[in-house]
């Protein structure tokens, strides 16, 4: 399993986590049968680890990934009404700040670079043309909004539906694969309620979306100066993992 790692706030060195168990995968199954949970692991803030779930809304913190997991479980099952043993099935994913860029994984996925024998993260974090164009693309983003989008790895054939899972309407993301042309293929989605330029191609976000592979965006939705495409609602949400014609 791939080890995540962490910037530390001093060096912006690469500390490791505790191991993470596997997670299952998003799939695509009956839309809203699945909780996405997303953990932030920061060393620089108290609580050092912080969560959001979706579709349903859930947030707290911990000091520790197991103590995160534990409340996210309690306040699930206060909120849902049900016990422990009868909370929906959870994808987990982490993110951590990797050489300035909040990096986010799904828990238990392992993404290799075939073209140059080693994980996906090594590439994203070499030199090269792509890697600088993602930069820019991140710091645009970031103009935008103030903030820098996560950076979220995925395989070239995973659905778009497995980040519309992950995002709320005002969220931002930029995707990035392995590609074996250009090395990487990537772009920056835009929900429809996020902040950001007017004219970003705007795609909607219905079912036929969802299950589309996530190179039909990187490999279409750009133009000359930028990779980004703007989700369009069907209806309002707080999430997009429902959404539907």
């Amino acid at each position: 399993m791939t080890e995540v790692t962490a910037a530390s706030p001093s060096s912006r060195g690469v500390e490791p986590l505790e191991p993470l168990r596997h997670s299952r995968s998003a799939g695509l199954g009956v839309q809203g049968s699945t909780e996405h949970v997303l953990f932030r692991y920061d060393p620089r803030n108290v609580p050092s680890i912080t969560f959001y779930s979706l579709p349903h809304p859930c947030a707290g913190g911990a000091q520790t990934l197991d103590g995160a997991r534990k409340m996210y479980r309690s306040m699930m099952s206060g909120l849902l009404g049900v016990t422990r043993h009868e909370l929906p099935p959870v994808v987990e994913h982490l993110e951590a700040a990797v050489a300035d860029m909040w990096v986010r994984t799904e828990m238990g996925a392992v993404h290799r670079d075939p073209l140059n024998d080693r994980m996906l993260l090594q590439t994203l974090l070499s030199t090269g043309p792509s890697q600088d164009a993602i930069r820019a693309d991140l710091q645009r983003a970031a103009t935008d909004q103030g903030s820098a989008p996560v950076v979220v790895i995925l395989e070239p054939y995973d659905a778009v539906g497995t980040v519309l899972d992950q995002m709320r309407g005002a969220d931002t993301v930029l995707v990035v694969h392995v590609d074996t042309t250009n090395v990487l293929g990537w772009v920056t989605i835009y929900g429809p309620n996020a902040e950001g330029a007017d004219d970003i191609e705007g795609v909607p976000a219905d079912t036929g979306l969802r299950t589309t592979p996530i190179t039909f965006l990187t490999d279409t939705c750009f133009t000359s100066d930028r990779r980004a495409v703007r989700l369009q609602m069907c209806h309002e949400t707080n999430s997009l993992s429902g959404i539907r014609r």
